[in-house]
């Protein structure tokens, strides 16, 4: 117990006193801990390997050209219909024009956010369907920012949350702080671990 009238604490017990080289890693609560490298290891092993690029959805390229396309039909329609004579084929090309004009806008976000989170590693193969999502959610918020009488409602409140952790998933939301960058460094000589001595 190491009480009043035990005989005083017990040989070896309390905490163990840290090492020199314990205190340079873990630190105290004033203190950061400072990261060591091996003396073995390469000097280029610090460095992140670029990411490889994603390319966005193929429907999403060729809207432009489709487009173009659909555009003219329907200009063609409404030139060649009369005032009272509704067509129906118009009705359906306007209705494509609208989801071409969204996935154009989609592809814009797409190329506005692609390149930062690349660069966090976040856009990858795997991940990209959930990008995609984060692309029309993006989209989404902006047209209903831009309506009056949505842009205070229950939706775009529930959209602008939504966006906020899919921003937040790829790591290209602020978290309030400096975030590391490995920095480059310079590709070692492999001759060096022979010729140069070890501190």
């Amino acid at each position: 117990m190491g009480g009043r009238g035990s005989g005083g604490r017990r040989v070896g017990a309390g905490r163990k006193k840290q090492s020199d080289l314990e205190r340079a890693i873990g630190g105290n609560a004033g203190k950061r801990g400072v990261v060591l490298t091996h003396p073995s290891a390469p000097a280029s092993s610090t460095a992140v390997a670029p990411a490889d690029p994603v390319d966005p959805p193929a429907d999403w390229v060729a809207a432009a050209a489709q487009l173009v396309t659909v555009r003219a039909d329907l200009t063609f329609l409404q030139q060649a219909a009369g005032p009272g004579d509704p067509n129906p084929q118009i009705a359906e090309l306007e209705a494509q024009v609208a989801t071409l004009d969204r996935a154009l806008e989609a592809l814009a976000v797409w190329h506005e956010l692609a390149p930062h989170a690349l660069a966090a590693r976040t856009l990858t193969p795997a991940t990209t369907a959930a990008f995609v999502m984060l692309c029309r959610g993006v989209v989404l918020e902006r047209a209903l920012s831009a309506s009056l009488a949505s842009a205070a409602g229950p939706n775009h409140r529930g959209l602008m949350h939504r966006v906020a952790t899919w921003l937040k998933d790829f790591n290209i939301a602020p978290f309030g702080k400096a975030l590391y960058v490995a920095e480059a460094a310079a590709p070692a000589n492999p001759l060096d671990r022979f010729t140069k001595t070890r501190a």
